[in-house]
């Protein structure tokens, strides 16, 4: 109230030219927000006749002053060019501290110097990150939440940084994007980039690869006034450069873009959040294409030859988890595992007689002849047959996998159809890392048509999920190794 009537004062007829020499082109300004003042004039003498009426009115409300919290900033025309100096200004006698030449003074939260640049607020984010970065690092936490930390917390404490000052995309990317990927890296284990090691390369044609690539010549000097648009570009930019750029790295995304169940990618992104660090930081790694398959190792210089120790194949991470042919029994123990949990699942609804093609049940080749043996028969009372066949592959082949079962199998549902009221193909195709195919909603289906609440179903999809990307882990890790039979996965 009292700086509300202050105003209303200086407003008045008797003041409304104060301020004004010969020419009405001197206007003076009063910024206030709550107890934050900046009083902005022509002349010195002008600023100092306001502060004079300042100090009156916070004596009469019994507001004190704190001098040694102000600071005066003073700009003026020396010669032909405007110059930084030093205003003296006085407050109940009190000379206000100046802001040194060179030196920025602080408003509401934003920076400002002679020349308008944003160094402070740079120098003070990079401060943040480096601080804030290497706390995070110290704690003894599971990787996804350190990264967790640094999307809802660090990049809150920077957000306003962005919002009052100018800072353009490419110095975010040279100056902020290389010390955090530095950390996601060391957290997620996975491969350091070296690519600054090109620019010293005595071979002249890669030190020519690395000015072609630089940030400068690359990167569009810009800036964003609408955290939208930021997003939006930003999502636009990377959605690009998986599917067109990064063609190693892009793979997974673009596999899973094409052919999964969209439905079911949340509850894979919850079930991979919730393995054991190892676990995860191998997906992560097996997404990016990170993982030190020989081929790989050959790539960044590692090792000599890329070829599989069994087969002599190069061995790519397709090879790896779903492509060597000397590695058929572990990717058929993967198999198992899931269709263990599956049948161990169908065994407790009532009301349903179960075939599988595993030891301890009944074979599926009772009911269907030995010409045609598929994973898994449930029937149920009202004589309607379920023929579900399990495939675990790799996410390039999903649907190639869908296809060649569903040829494989039509003659076998053609027939049993005269001995059933109805039968249904369950086509369940799966990824080495748990993708679910879009040939897959048959299943999700299945599971309702059998009983199972929506509660119970997320529960078995969850587990698929976690039994494929563990069951991939352990073969990637015996990998180059003798097979020794373990038994299947119960988890």
């Amino acid at each position: 109230m009292c700086f509300n009537t202050y105003i209303q004062h200086i407003k008045t007829e008797k003041y409304r030219q104060f301020g004004f020499s010969l020419q009405l082109h001197n206007p003076i300004h009063w910024f206030q927000f709550a107890d934050d003042a900046a009083v902005i004039t022509g002349q010195e003498s002008e600023n100092q006749h306001l502060l004079n009426r300042f100090s009156i009115w916070c004596q009469w409300s019994n507001m004190v002053v704190r001098v040694d919290k102000c600071s005066t900033f003073g700009i003026k025309k020396v010669l032909s060019k405007s110059a930084q100096y030093l205003p003296k200004l006085l407050i109940n006698k009190d000379l206000i501290p100046t802001i040194k030449t060179g030196e920025s003074f602080e408003y509401l939260g934003r920076h400002f110097d002679f020349n308008m640049t944003n160094e402070k607020h740079k120098s003070e984010v990079i401060s943040l990150i480096d601080e804030l970065m290497s706390e995070i690092d110290l704690k003894p936490l599971h990787p996804k939440n350190k990264i967790l930390l640094y999307s809802r917390y660090v990049l809150s404490k920077l957000s306003w940084h962005f919002t009052v000052a100018t800072i353009s995309k490419t110095w975010v990317v040279e100056n902020i994007d290389s010390s955090v990927n530095k950390y996601i890296r060391k957290w997620l284990e996975c491969q350091t980039v070296l690519r600054n090691a090109l620019k010293t390369s005595p071979n002249d044609s890669i030190n020519e690869l690395w000015k072609s690539t630089n940030n400068h010549t690359n990167i569009q000097y810009d800036s964003y006034n609408s955290t939208r648009e930021v997003l939006k570009t930003f999502h636009s930019q990377q959605e690009n450069k998986l599917r067109n750029r990064l063609k190693c790295q892009g793979s997974f995304f673009e596999n899973v873009s094409k052919f999964s169940l969209s439905q079911l990618n949340a509850i894979w992104s919850v079930s991979q959040s919730k393995l054991p660090k190892n676990i995860f930081n191998f997906t992560i790694r097996y997404i990016n294409n990170t993982l030190p398959t020989r081929k790989n190792l050959s790539r960044w210089g590692i090792s000599s030859s890329s070829d599989c120790s069994f087969c002599l194949h190069p061995e790519s991470l397709l090879h790896v988890v779903a492509g060597c042919q000397h590695y058929l029994e572990r990717f058929t123990w993967r198999h198992d595992c899931i269709l263990n949990f599956l049948a161990k699942t169908f065994q407790s609804l009532n009301e349903c007689k179960l075939h599988v093609d595993l030891p301890g049940f009944q074979s599926p080749s009772i009911i269907t002849g030995d010409e045609y043996r598929p994973d898994l028969l449930v029937s149920t009372s009202d004589k309607h047959l379920y023929v579900v066949e399990l495939t675990v592959g790799f996410e390039s082949n999903l649907t190639n996998n869908v296809n060649r079962k569903k040829a494989k199998y039509k003659n076998l549902i053609r027939e049993l159809d005269q001995n059933f009221t109805c039968v249904k193909f369950i086509n369940l195709s799966v990824s080495s890392l748990g993708v679910f195919d879009k040939e897959c909603h048959t299943f999700v289906k299945m599971l309702n048509e059998l009983g199972l609440d929506n509660q119970h179903q997320q529960y078995c999809i969850r587990k698929i999920i976690s039994i494929a990307i563990r069951s991939t882990y352990y073969i990637f890790c015996c990998r180059n190794k003798e097979w020794t039979n373990p038994e299947l996965m119960n988890i």
